[in-house]
């Protein structure tokens, strides 16, 4: 648009100078004019850093070009007067209303002064040149107002885009070779098992952990919870390969029975921790700096795959956020708001059935009572679709706020009984649980006589145990969770009476690898922050 403004411009002061029998000599005052408005656009584009020097100097151009055009109205005949137009525009798009008032201002007190020099400053001249600097005020003013309704499009580099076409036809490549795909647990499977190959082992482990991110047991064998401390701990046998990052041959004396400990760093390709392999037996069979070695070396082999597997766990992860975001979003702006303005129409309804005695009062009130509980279960469901697992949010904590959140919103008593360890469940696991919390607290508010709500969890990863229930009558069964998620992770979901009408759910999920050879599922990760 703003190239098309300017040859206009031109070509139009140009057929007019022809008119007036003035080409020749008003040429070079256009491709003046043209040549400074085309540099100062050039340069606007080749520095944009965005700094002030640059803004200055771009400025000060666009100033050189109103000056230009100002000696030009003064000079030339009437055509000239359009000439201004050009930098004008540019300078309101580029800076705004502080560049048009700019131009505007240099173009009429270089048009006067010129003319005045010249000695053919009259009335009518002094007319002219002021009403082509409004003119051009306005322009720039325009100009000001189109680059703030234009969208700012992002611009995609062919180079960048080329790239992660590249990236993702590997990616889709490197699936086809790994006997695990891109399984997070799969992959932490295949290392263990090469561990058992290297040495026997009573417990093993992988735990994964970017940074300052708790440990997550991705993978375990020979136990059906994670026994050693929490690596966060100062005093635990693992701190130390967890901060520092290097291999430990250790003894652990605070088990039932004492036991020889081996831990191992795992590494990205920056060499920056992303977990650890941990192996232990009791101490009368200790390990020794051979199976020290053989470990480094298995965790060496298999820590690419499980780096990959977490980061595209990661990428799966945050793409179903996005989605829940913006379904959240769409709920949010659309029937929300139409719910409300409906029981704004409800409330406007019930004020005139009152104010004539109308029967429907009685029945508008508890129309209104049914849209707002309405409303509040959407608004719910919008919170819920925002769920966000993060490292400093355990599942506990998301299920005691969103418990504390419902006992004040419908009045009904609550209690939880709390036990977690540092160890953390798979952000997938984590959501999944959390949902069907979710489903069994619906239930409780659609119930009619729910008077109590009683939540129990225990969480020592990867083992966890959830048993919620209230006692008011429900709707729910067996069925409802024959075909959960949480069944395909190895969870057992069972529904058991509860104070008469009411329901108790228990969901109980063991460590996978507690056997010798355990079963690789499909379970995601939490990604690296």
């Amino acid at each position: 648009m703003a190239t098309r403004l300017r040859l206009g411009i031109a070509v139009l002061a140009a057929l007019l100078a022809a008119l007036d029998g003035s080409l020749l000599p008003g040429l070079p005052w256009i491709l003046l004019v043209v040549t400074l408005d085309l540099a100062a656009s050039g340069f606007q584009y080749l520095s944009q850093s965005g700094n002030a020097i640059g803004r200055m100097q771009l400025f000060a151009l666009y100033c050189v070009a109103a000056a230009t055009a100002g000696v030009a109205m003064g000079y030339a005949p009437a055509w000239s007067k359009m000439l201004i137009l050009i930098p004008a525009f540019h300078a309101g798009m580029r800076f705004a209303r502080r560049g048009a008032l700019t131009v505007f201002a240099v173009g009429l007190v270089t048009g006067l002064l010129t003319s005045a020099w010249l000695r053919h400053l009259s009335e009518g001249e002094g007319q002219q040149i002021a009403l082509a600097s409004l003119l051009a005020l306005v322009f720039g003013l325009l100009g000001a107002w189109s680059h703030r309704m234009e969208a700012d499009e992002p611009v995609v580099d062919p180079n960048i885009a080329a790239e992660a076409g590249l990236l993702l036809r590997r990616l889709h490549e490197l699936a086809e070779t790994l006997d695990t795909g891109f399984d997070a647990p799969g992959s932490a499977e295949m290392a263990l098992q090469d561990l058992a190959a290297q040495m026997r082992a009573a417990r093993s482990a992988i735990l994964v952990g970017y940074g300052d991110d708790p440990a997550v047991p991705l993978a375990i064998r020979g136990a059906d919870r994670t026994p050693w401390p929490d690596p966060m701990e100062p005093d635990s046998i693992l701190a130390r390969t967890w901060h520092e990052g290097v291999p430990t041959l250790c003894e652990w004396a605070d088990d039932l029975v004492a036991r020889s400990v081996i831990v191992v760093p795992l590494h990205d390709d920056h060499g920056d921790r992303l977990g650890l392999l941990v192996a232990d037996r009791p101490l009368v069979t200790p390990f020794t700096e051979d199976d020290l070695v053989a470990a480094s070396e298995v965790a060496s082999r298999h820590a690419a795959n499980i780096d990959l597997s977490v980061l595209f766990a990661g990428l799966r992860e945050r793409a179903g956020l996005e989605e829940r975001e913006r379904l959240a979003r769409e709920m949010h702006d659309g029937i929300a708001q139409e719910m409300v303005a409906l029981g704004f129409g409800i409330d406007s309804l019930r004020r005139r059935a009152r104010d004539t005695g109308s029967p429907l009062a009685e029945e508008l009130d508890g129309l209104r009572v049914e849209v707002s509980r309405v409303l509040a279960d959407l608004r719910l469901h919008i919170a819920d679709l925002r769920i966000a697992v993060r490292p400093d949010t355990g599942l506990g904590a998301l299920i005691g706020a969103r418990l504390q959140n419902f006992g004040s919103t419908s009045g009904v008593t609550t209690r939880m009984h709390l036990s977690e360890t540092g160890f953390r469940l798979p952000a997938h696991t984590e959501v999944l649980i959390y949902r069907l919390f979710l489903q069994v607290l619906a239930d409780a508010r659609h119930s009619l006589n729910a008077e109590t709500v009683e939540v129990r969890l225990n969480v020592a990863a990867p083992r966890v145990e959830l048993w919620v229930a209230h006692n008011g009558t429900s709707s729910l069964g067996p069925r409802d969770f024959a075909d959960h998620p949480l069944t395909t992770l190895g969870g057992e979901i069972s529904v058991e009476p509860y104070a008469g009408d009411g329901v108790a759910v228990r969901m109980r999920m063991r460590g996978r690898g507690a056997a010798p050879s355990a079963t690789l599922s499909n379970e995601r990760i939490p990604q690296p922050s």
